[in-house]
């Protein structure tokens, strides 16, 4: 009797563990693939930024008038919060629809080729910024609904891990602005 109560408890402790690490793998999984999905948010914001201000570099080469400032592409990294990656797209689609104000006023840009190039890619990284969203959304509440059962639920406390904020930026089609906002 004096060895079963070791045993029992080595057993124990063994169980213990294997179920600490079985659940502290999962958690981390989750919670890396959510950073590994926001750090694409980041690049797309990135890429975004980085032809819009291309987009304006051939404005001002061709003296075309507008009120487009081109962002600080060095505002735009790895890390960013998800509010100010939120944030960053509606000021990104804002400058869009200032810049197709100035595509109507001069259709002769759709015809240089450097400013096509530019504006394909800067429609592609939105393209690419929305998939990502929806990916970020996805993995997150995946990473939540993970976090908010038992055992996980304690393993995330042991590791003060928390929630996190989904992406919420609403992306509208930019082609079909109001009459009144020309």
């Amino acid at each position: 009797m004096t060895t079963v109560i070791p045993a029992l408890l080595f057993i124990f402790i063994i169980f213990f563990g294997f179920i600490f690490i079985f659940f502290t793998v999962k958690v981390d999984k989750l919670d890396e693939d959510a950073r590994n999905k926001s750090s694409e948010i980041d690049g797309n914001l990135w890429d975004r930024a980085f032809q819009l201000t291309k987009l304006v570099d051939v404005l001002n080469e061709k003296g075309i008038e507008h009120d487009i400032e081109a962002p600080n592409i060095n505002a735009y990294g790895l890390g960013m919060s998800t509010l100010l990656q939120s944030t960053s797209s509606e000021e990104l689609d804002n400058k869009e629809r200032q810049l197709r104000k100035v595509m109507k006023k001069h259709p002769e840009l759709e015809s240089d080729e450097t400013f096509k190039v530019h504006w394909d890619k800067f429609q592609t990284a939105r393209s690419e910024l929305m998939k990502s969203s929806l990916a970020y959304n996805k993995s997150v509440n995946a990473y939540s609904n993970g976090i908010s059962t038992f055992p996980s639920n304690a393993i995330a406390s042991f590791h003060k891990k928390k929630g996190k904020m989904t992406f919420a930026y609403i992306f509208t089609d930019l082609n079909y602005e109001k009459k009144d906002s020309e």
